[in-house]
């Protein structure tokens, strides 16, 4: 920086017999150079701001375990059977870029010879705000239009049961009745997503009794 300051001088103090209109274009050079370095002095401090940023998200991670039950489940064929799904969520920190957290379950119906009847998702199912957080759910893999309920929801949300939209393979359509009467077992995942991109999934595999 000192240096550029004396170049600077150097060029400021001109000799006696350059003319006005030559003093001027070298203020004019000048004032060209010192506005490119200020955009190049913007630009770093962006591409450091994204570095910054980037580092702080890598630091989320998600982990989601089993508090009970097994990874297979055999559930009667009745709109009413439930599945507990009982989970343990823990987030890392800091608490201003990993959280909340957001845990979805998806679906797959699978006929007997494990071929894809239909699949679907319901996004936000459960909300993880601290960093270790118990998560109960409950699945109703006979009945579409109360498929999910976060349990142990705090009560003042009480959002109830979630309905799950199950497309075709194509995902052009919702399975019919009659595609849906060839289901032999349906594979639950939950996952779950930290605010940064960390995330953690589990899987049971719940087969209908015959």
């Amino acid at each position: 920086m000192i240096t550029e300051l004396i170049v600077v001088a150097m060029i400021l103090q001109p000799p006696p017999q350059q003319t006005e209109q030559e003093l001027q274009k070298q203020r004019q050079q000048i004032e060209r150079v010192q506005r490119q370095l200020e955009d190049q002095e913007k630009l770093l401090g962006n591409v450091r701001k994204m570095l910054e940023d980037d580092q702080k998200k890598a630091l989320c991670t998600a982990d989601l375990r089993w508090v009970s039950g097994t990874e297979s489940r055999i559930v009667p064929p009745s709109q009413t059977a439930v599945a507990q799904l009982n989970l343990f969520s823990t987030i890392s920190k800091p608490s201003e870029t990993c959280l909340p957290a957001e845990i979805r379950i998806t679906a797959s119906y699978l006929d007997a010879h494990d071929n894809l009847i239909c699949s679907g998702e319901i996004e936000d199912l459960a909300i993880q705000s601290s960093h270790s957080q118990q998560v109960n759910l409950e699945v109703k893999p006979w009945n579409l239009r109360e498929f999910g309920r976060w349990r142990n929801e705090p009560p003042v949300v009480n959002s109830g049961a979630k309905r799950l939209v199950c497309l075709n393979p194509e995902g052009t359509a919702e399975a019919t009745l009659e595609e849906l009467a060839r289901v032999a077992s349906v594979r639950v995942r939950t996952t779950v997503f930290s605010g940064s991109g960390g995330m953690s999934t589990v899987e049971v595999l719940i087969k209908l009794q015959r």
